[in-house]
């Protein structure tokens, strides 16, 4: 098994505490650490267990797999993924407080970020879900260390994508594959640009046209329940709103009545 336990033994069980109990946070209680596949135990990149807080701040918690709440029902935060993106998040913060240069901070976020999809495989993610999970990583590694890299990346991206949802609009919807086909496959030669990064940029055109339909679903489905949850909440604990003590004034009449 690729991850281990504090004792570099194969690892059964993650030790985290939620901090604070409102935040999606966590510190890691116990080190755990990744080994790949025939590399020797020396070789074993650990993440160390946090400083104990109560308040943890950037470098010192971990939020697991960092996926937008909205999106929990695609992508969960916590799972088979856990390991992995614990292990991501220490050696990524590392990479950031190591005073490296640009190219030298992306190089070493490749090597985590490659590392990160391979554990993920080890314990058994779907490969599509996998790479989707290192397509974001990755993206978010030169959102971090490069803000023009990120920029035109992400510019090369949307337009592949773009590219290839024109494209199968035309060849599906209006009934002209001649011109369709050729468009969506386009993103072919535009990743192409992207020199060795040009897997990225085809995992953003292709698997990004084929999450596009469920994330707008998704989102769909997810705002008008939000607006709902909000009305309630606005109504039920009048005149205070958010932030107020769970208990609002409808519960405490209800509590009383029952005692009564």
């Amino acid at each position: 098994m690729p991850f281990v336990d504090t004792t570099g033994r194969p690892l059964r069980t993650i030790e985290l505490g939620q901090v604070p109990v409102t935040a999606p946070t966590f510190q890691l209680r116990e080190r755990i650490g990744y080994r790949e596949p025939g590399a020797p135990p020396e070789a074993t990149t650990w993440a160390e267990a946090h400083t104990p807080d109560i308040d943890p701040k950037r470098g010192n918690r971990t939020d697991l797999a960092s996926v937008p709440v909205i999106f929990w029902s695609l992508i969960a935060s916590y799972g088979r993924q856990t390991a992995p993106a614990v292990v991501h998040d220490s050696e990524s913060w590392r990479v950031r407080e190591s005073g490296l240069g640009a190219v030298e901070s992306l190089a070493e976020r490749e090597r985590v970020d490659l590392a990160f999809r391979l554990g993920l495989r080890e314990l058994g993610v779907a490969p599509f879900r996998a790479w989707l999970m290192w397509m974001f990583v990755s993206f978010e590694r030169y959102q971090k260390h490069s803000v023009p890299r990120f920029i035109a990346l992400l510019a090369l991206g949307l337009l592949g994508l773009g590219l290839v949802v024109a494209g199968t609009i035309l060849a599906l919807a209006w009934g002209a594959p001649g011109w369709g086909i050729p468009l969506a496959l386009l993103p072919l030669a535009t990743s192409a640009i992207a020199g060795k990064r040009w897997r990225l940029l085809v995992w953003v055109s292709y698997a990004g046209a084929l999450l596009l339909p469920v994330a707008v679903l998704q989102v769909a489905a997810y705002l008008p329940y939000l607006a709902i949850e909000n009305i309630v909440w606005l109504i039920v604990d009048l005149p205070r709103g958010k932030g107020s003590p769970v208990v609002g004034p409808t519960d405490v009449r209800n509590i009383r009545r029952v005692a009564g």
